[in-house]
């Protein structure tokens, strides 16, 4: 199965049914494999030589953002996530450094990117994705031809042209606050091959409406939007205002009838926080999965409370792979000062944790973890030594193949599960002790009254200097968080200087922004 088989596919299956919806407007199975024919042709056409190019997208959150992504995967492109949100001299960084020619954008962004200094062309999307659906309208009935480019759908639609599995689909720009802008290109056999195990893994199915919470710029959108396609559900993109008002992001999920969640644990946590639960549920949910941070286990515990029917699951993976490569289920109670199991890994993945060039497999025993998988990234784009050094050749114990260092440290509990320890980046060493920032973060977030928190070290001062949001009405001044986490963290381990803030600053993905934190050391 390949991209453009699901979009035929689930046309010929499900035409008349919402396949992608924004708070103004929707778009049928049918209409998406229609306008992605006709703007997938258009491209190609502007690229006669065959070989793939990058095109620009901003993404904003509108119904037409995922009709133009897939646009450019059938025209043989690679399509360029651009997040309108970012300031103009980042995205035209990151404009410069794919070789974009062409970005699908309107409005403020765009004009802000021209003014910064971009010379290339700008599509309209609304525009284009409407002009499409009339000519497709204008064509008549479309018929199967043997001239047609690519395998023949099962039914009555033209196919759309298909491509090689190592044919990039995608590039994928990491959210670094400094430096040169860190492209992963992802392949659409990588994509593909996640897919097949993720949706082996778990029963989604057409009658799923996914909630779409990850801006369309962010590498773990991906899977709301393939997820859409490969099982015929519905994705429903929710108002980024919204998520400033719980209760109000409730009631449209309700609404909307929003079945399955794919969220960051920060928002979950935002709803958590402010007690919306207790006055108001979500009625149709049935799955909750979180990815891309640490899941605090008190608010975790309060969803799981509040919605006892609902099903949750902790998924781990990393920007260089194509989705996730590991998933756990929560069935049993954790108490707030635990940590979540990152669980099991998928069936395309195999997953190692290395310590001194060698696989470590006594339980309990930290290594960093090491991926296998056709899910893996291409490259990182133009990066040619950071590639060579990331990905490598290596026999881990079943072969050689191509391996991936993701930088986290891992260890296997009794019951053979992965758990997370920390990023090998965020430990540091005050007192003559190795520490685990993450250590003091779970045990902070387990005490009354503190919603979230994050624990940086200060290089010049040596000290480890700890920032809080509180939850609800709690008024608890940094000396008194001092002292209570005297009776869970060995005295090393206490901040020597904690930060109480109305809020911690969230980057555009809903993640806390580190880095804006870093800023006031």
């Amino acid at each position: 199965m390949t991209i453009a088989q699901l979009i035929c596919r689930a046309a010929e299956q499900y035409p008349e049914k919402t396949a992608v919806a924004d708070r103004l407007g929707s778009y049928t199975f049918r209409q998406l494999y229609e306008a992605v024919r006709v703007i997938g042709a258009d491209l190609a056409a502007a690229h006669p030589d065959g070989k793939p190019f990058p095109v620009g997208v901003l993404t904003d959150r509108s119904a037409e953002t995922p009709v133009l992504l897939l646009a450019v995967a059938v025209s043989g492109g690679f399509y360029v996530p651009l997040n309108p949100e970012l300031p103009a001299e980042k995205l035209l960084a990151q404009a410069q450094d794919a070789g974009l020619t062409q970005i699908f954008g309107a409005g403020e962004a765009a004009d802000s990117l021209r003014a910064a200094g971009y010379a290339g062309a700008f599509l309209d999307p609304a525009g284009t994705v409407r002009l499409a659906l009339e000519r497709a309208a204008q064509e008549g009935e479309p018929r199967n031809e043997a001239e047609q480019n690519g395998a023949p759908c099962a039914g009555s639609l033209p196919a759309l042209p298909e491509f090689a599995d190592e044919r990039p689909l995608y590039l994928i720009y990491t959210s670094g606050s400094t430096g040169k802008p860190k492209g992963v290109l992802k392949s659409r056999g990588s994509v593909m091959s996640f897919l097949a195990a993720y949706t082996a893994r778990f029963d989604f199915c057409a009658d799923d409406v996914i909630g779409n919470q990850t801006p369309f710029s962010f590498d773990a959108s991906a899977k709301d939007l393939y997820l859409m396609l490969a099982v015929g559900a519905t994705l429903q993109i929710l108002p980024s205002e919204l998520f400033a008002v719980p209760a109000d992001l409730i009631d449209y999920l309700n609404e909307r009838r929003v079945t399955v969640a794919q969220w960051v644990p920060t928002v979950l946590a935002i709803v958590s926080k402010l007690r919306v639960l207790e006055l108001t549920k979500p009625q149709t949910l049935r799955m909750v999965l979180f990815v891309g941070e640490t899941m605090p286990v008190k608010h975790l515990n309060r969803w799981r409370a509040a919605l006892p029917n609902v099903r949750f699951v902790n998924l781990y993976g990393a920007t260089e792979l194509a989705g996730v490569c590991c998933a756990y289920e929560v069935t049993q109670t954790f108490a707030d000062d635990e940590t979540l199991p990152l669980g099991t890994a998928l069936d395309n993945c195999r997953l190692y944790l290395v310590k001194d060039g060698a696989a470590v497999t006594e339980p309990g025993a930290a290594g960093e973890l090491y991926l296998q998988s056709p899910a893996l990234a291409l490259e990182y784009y133009r990066d040619p030594e950071r590639t060579a050094s990331s990905f490598t050749q290596m026999d881990l114990g079943d072969g050689p193949a191509r391996t991936f260092r993701t930088g986290d440290l891992a260890r296997i509990d009794g019951t053979g599960a992965l758990r997370f320890v920390s990023r090998a980046d965020s430990q540091f060493k005050h007192l003559g002790y190795r520490i685990e920032a993450g250590e003091i973060e779970t045990a902070a977030t387990a005490l009354p009254g503190v919603a979230r928190c994050c624990c940086l070290y200060d290089e010049k001062k040596l000290r480890i200097v700890l920032f809080c949001e509180l939850s609800g009405e709690a008024a608890l001044s940094g000396r008194e968080i001092t002292e209570m986490l005297r009776a869970k963290l060995p005295y090393y381990m206490l901040p020597g200087r904690v930060n109480v803030t109305e809020a911690l600053p969230l980057g555009a993905n809903g993640k806390v922004d580190r880095q804006k934190l870093k800023a006031e050391l």
